[in-house]
């Protein structure tokens, strides 16, 4: 089913507001007729270095999850040492007539759902800087840069080194040091924001944790994370500011999950409401299925989950737990994700419907939102990649005194003392598989490595289970993930990721090895009912069993 909205020609709404535009810019400089296109260099004495955007309230506020899953090192120097801040003279922008297609892009596709600025604002500072006015900052600057930067990378899914995309993180980095030094800003927290969006999952994600930390400080520093903060203001700001909030909250449990670290925003230290359910803004929707929940608030209330399981597995207090305090703990916060998940709809459980009945930047979000819910599903119970106990039962079954392999013929697995497998291990198996469904049925991007700690979760269970009823099925999905995250390589840092890949590589050459034993005995043949095997994955099946 395909997603459609009815709506008027883009380009012709688009050629609309560039005229409307160009008219107000003709009144603001004088001009009696439409401004020719403006020139990429601003003028110097236009530029305002430590102008904040108190005079304009320039909305903000959200973020799609999902990131790479390694242990961060402290960072005393978020920025490259050859990035510098450019002169006054070197603050470049595109004509007008470039950026607002990719700036409408932008708010029609991922600003209504991750609502980081407010369109009208964001409108009315970029006019500001198109005519000529004393209202051109460095800030200013560096949020066009993140719109634009946003729309190249994840609306439109442009790579890394993209030009375009590359020239606009080059931007905003390069006065980081700036917005960071601000002090009480609500634009430079919303750039800040956008740079946590763009590099959360990137092999700069090391500058995500960073930024995070900032983030939340100038949060809690502009009273957004209190109500009595908000008196007198109107209920739109309100509304805004309650949005920035949770982003900042929601980034700083994830941030904290993906270092390990404390998370800085206790919930014992905020009274703020969640956003509300009937909200447009935050909304992920399909006008062909009536499918409607609010993304945001949804988010929220899993990042405190996310707090909790951080608590379980990080603090120091959880140390001290007995065992059946723990065991306590998961089942409780087992529980929360049980009732989490009732608020999405059933139709977007699967990676079918999603793929069925959302539009590219929602299904993407979605499925951030899944990886996530599985990893912590999954790291409860001691199974992810990183964690010591798991690495050391995985490297088990590449000891030859467990799986044999010789003349490249794989042996049948020798169990002996091998520990039992976790808790609600089939449970971990399900939402593995649903995310493997959803990753080689998105585009790939960096945001998904996370998706490594679910591949081998797989690989694990079919070596253990060789003989399950969705064997086949599953080792097709696993034939397209290692292509999908083969490509993904290229945009990644060798380590971890491509020892990761190269030890997932050698457990799946075990993994179908035991299959393979379990094919030639029969005891596979009648489970795999009306499953339609591709004529790849048949050559590839009697390969292996030529061989055993």
């Amino acid at each position: 089913m395909e997603f459609v909205i009815h709506e008027p020609d883009r380009v012709a709404v688009l050629e609309e507001r560039l005229a409307t535009i160009e008219a107000l810019l003709a009144v603001f400089t004088g001009q009696t007729s439409a401004p020719e296109p403006q020139p990429h260099t601003s003028a110097l004495n236009d530029v305002d270095h430590s102008s904040s955007s108190s005079d304009r309230t320039a909305s903000e506020a959200h973020t799609p999850l999902d990131v790479s899953a390694f242990q961060s090192a402290a960072i005393t120097d978020p920025l490259p040492q050859t990035v510098k801040t450019p002169a006054s003279d070197q603050l470049e922008l595109a004509p007008l007539s470039e950026i607002l297609p990719v700036v409408d892009n932008y708010f029609r596709n991922y600003n209504a759902i991750i609502p980081l600025f407010d369109e009208t604002a964001f409108m009315r500072m970029l006019l500001d800087w198109f005519s000529g006015s004393t209202k051109r900052t460095m800030i200013s600057w560096a949020a066009i840069n993140i719109v634009l930067a946003i729309s190249y990378r994840i609306v439109e899914g442009r790579a890394i080194d993209d030009p375009a995309f590359a020239q606009c993180t080059q931007n905003v980095r390069s006065v980081m040091s700036d917005l960071m030094m601000q002090g009480k800003d609500l634009m430079g927290l919303q750039v800040l924001l956008g740079m946590v969006i763009l590099f959360q999952g990137s092999p700069d994600f090391q500058l995500a944790i960073v930024l995070t930390a900032s983030v939340v400080r100038l949060t809690q520093s502009l009273g957004l994370h209190l109500k009595q903060a908000q008196a007198g203001l109107s209920r739109a700001e309100k509304a805004h500011r309650r949005r920035l909030f949770w982003l900042s909250y929601i980034y700083d449990k994830e941030m904290a999950q993906r270092s390990q670290s404390p998370f800085l925003q206790l919930d014992s230290e905020t009274d703020m409401d969640l956003p509300e359910p009937e909200d447009d803004l935050g909304a992920i929707s399909s006008s062909t299925d009536n499918i409607r929940f609010n993304y945001l608030r949804t988010i929220a209330k899993f990042a405190f989950i996310q707090g909790k399981a951080h608590d379980l597995l990080y603090s120091h207090k959880s140390q001290k737990l007995t065992q059946e305090q723990r065991t306590n703990t998961i089942v409780r916060i087992e529980d929360m994700l049980e009732e989490w998940t009732r608020d999405i709809p059933v139709e977007l459980h699967t990676a079918e419907g999603i793929e069925k009945l959302l539009p590219p930047v929602s299904r993407d979000l979605m499925m951030s939102l899944w990886f996530h819910h599985a990893e912590c599903r999954i790291k409860i119970r001691s199974i992810f990649t990183f964690e010591d106990a798991w690495i050391t039962r995985v490297k088990r079954y590449l000891f030859p005194a467990l799986i044999d392999i010789s003349d490249d013929v794989v042996g049948k697995v020798r169990r002996g003392d091998l520990p039992p497998l976790p808790p609600k291990w089939s449970q971990c198996v399900g939402y593995s598989r649903t995310c493997m469904q959803l990753l080689i049925a998105r585009r790939p991007t960096e945001y998904t490595v996370c998706s490594y700690s679910c591949l081998v979760l797989l690989i694990i269970n079919m070596i253990e289970f060789p003989d399950h009823s969705l064997v086949l099925q599953d080792r097709e999905l696993l034939d397209g993930c290692f292509s999908t995250l083969g490509h993904m390589g290229s945009n990644l840092p060798h380590e971890p990721y491509k020892t990761l890949l190269s030890v997932s590589q050698q457990l799946y050459q075990r993994a179908k090895g035991q299959v393979s034993l379990m094919l030639a005995k029969g005891d596979v043949i009648d489970e795999i009912g009306d499953f339609q095997m591709s004529p790849s994955m048949a050559w590839a099946i009697l390969d292996d069993m030529d061989f055993q």
